[in-house]
C-alpha cells in the first residue's frame, strides 16, 4: 500500500470514529427532538414530499437553521400545490394565495393562521438577514414550532383512514392514483 492510500484509510477512519462519537453523545437528544415532531405519516407522493420529511430529520439532528428554512420552502410548494390542485394558476405572493384558498373554501381559518406562522419572518431566514435568531436554544425553540406546524398542515390537508387494510382519503384530488392504488410516501417511524 501506498502513503497516499495508507494516508487516506487514515483519515477515513478519524472521520468515522469522529462521527460514531458525535451521533454516541447525541443520541438521546435526538430521539427527543423526533418524539417533538413526528412528521404526517402519509402523504402524496409530490415533488415536496421528500422535503418535508426531511425537515423532522433536520429539527431532530439539530440542524434549526436548515429545519427552519426547510420548513417555509415546504409551506410554500404545498400552497401552490393546493392552488393548482383546486384548478388556478398561484400568484407569486404566498400571502395572496392563502388568503384565496382561506375565499374559496379550500383551508380552515386555523389552517390559514398554521401557514402564516411557518411563513413568519422568511424572508429573515432564506436570505440569513442579520435579524435571523443566534441562540440555540431561541432557534430549536422556532424550528421545533415551525415542525410542529407543518406536521399539523399535513395531517389536516392529507387526511386520510385506514379501514379493513384500504386508505380512504379525505381529499382524493390531492393524491396520484395509479389503477385503484394511490401513490404515496410513507413515512413510518425509525
Amino acid at each position: 500500500m501506498d502513503r497516499k492510500t495508507r494516508h487516506e484509510l487514515i483519515q477515513q477512519k478519524q472521520a468515522e470514529d469522529s462521527i460514531r462519537q458525535e451521533f454516541e453523545g447525541t443520541l438521546p437528544l435526538r430521539a427527543a427532538r423526533y418524539l417533538q415532531v413526528k412528521p404526517h405519516p402519509i402523504v402524496p407522493y409530490e415533488h415536496f414530499s421528500a422535503a418535508s420529511a426531511e425537515c423532522s430529520l433536520l429539527f431532530r439532528d439539530g440542524h434549526f437553521y436548515g429545519c427552519i428554512a426547510l420548513t417555509q420552502a415546504v409551506a410554500e410548494a404545498l400552497v401552490k400545490f393546493l392552488c393548482e390542485r383546486n384548478s388556478w394558476k398561484p400568484v407569486k405572493t404566498f400571502e395572496k394565495n392563502v388568503e384565496k384558498l382561506l375565499a374559496r373554501n379550500i383551508i380552515s381559518d386555523k389552517l390559514k393562521e398554521s401557514l402564516l406562522r411557518i411563513w413568519e419572518r422568511r424572508d429573515d431566514y432564506h436570505h440569513l438577514n442579520p435579524a435571523v435568531k443566534t441562540v440555540r436554544q431561541e432557534l430549536e425553540q422556532l424550528a421545533r414550532e415551525k415542525a410542529r406546524l407543518l406536521a399539523e398542515v399535513e395531517s389536516e390537508l392529507f387526511r386520510f383512514v385506514i379501514t379493513d387494510g384500504k386508505i380512504i382519503l379525505g381529499e382524493p384530488k390531492y393524491w396520484k392514483k395509479s389503477g385503484d392504488q394511490v401513490i404515496v410516501d410513507l413515512r413510518l417511524d425509525p
